[in-house]
């Protein structure tokens, strides 16, 4: 069985508890792209997960298309928006994503193989001209005892993530939230 399948497999099962799809990071972090991305934007939202996010990105303005392993989920309005099935460490583009003029990516990376990390930053910032919001936890996460496995595979400090972060793309701005770290990446 193949990374993609069995991370997709975990991830149907993950969307299966209740209490998962309270936390939306998604809806935090719209303030930011917005200080970087006038509304009317083609935005892409990058492992919407339920797609409370990508509704929200919708709700301000943008032009928003969701991407994900599994639409398992997706809420009920989120439904109604754009989504294509994608594996993040896999060309966007390949996959039949557009370009857009942002990728909004919260909650997202820490989920990973290390090892594909950057290699999914590569990915985000082909399809973005303007920039990659990205928010990443720097923290173990609560709900891999409940599936029998860690959700965050790469638990890494603000630090590794930035410095990692510069080796794909420009590093705009910073940010360390302690327990969550927020970038604004553009392509080089």
């Amino acid at each position: 069985m193949s990374l993609t399948t069995r991370e997709t497999a975990l991830y149907e099962q993950v969307w299966d508890l209740p209490a998962y799809a309270t936390h939306a990071p998604g809806t935090v972090y719209l303030p930011v792209l917005q200080a970087h991305v006038p509304a009317g934007a083609r935005v892409l939202d990058a492992g919407t997960g339920s797609g409370k996010g990508a509704v929200a990105l919708a709700d301000a303005g943008y032009d928003v298309i969701q991407c994900d392993l599994t639409d398992t989920g997706l809420v009920e309005a989120a439904r109604s928006l754009p989504f294509v099935k994608a594996c993040l460490w896999k060309s966007l583009l390949a996959q039949g994503l557009p370009r857009v003029d942002a990728v909004y990516c919260t909650d997202v990376l820490e989920h990973l193989p290390t090892q594909f990390t950057m290699l999914a930053v590569r990915h985000l910032l082909d399809v973005a001209r303007q920039g990659l919001l990205l928010s990443v936890s720097t923290v173990p996460d609560a709900f891999g005892a409940w599936v029998g496995t860690a959700l965050h595979q790469t638990v890494q400090p603000f630090v590794w993530w930035r410095d990692a972060l510069r080796e794909v793309g420009v590093v705009q701005d910073a940010r360390d939230l302690v327990g969550d770290a927020v970038f604004w990446v553009t392509p080089r």
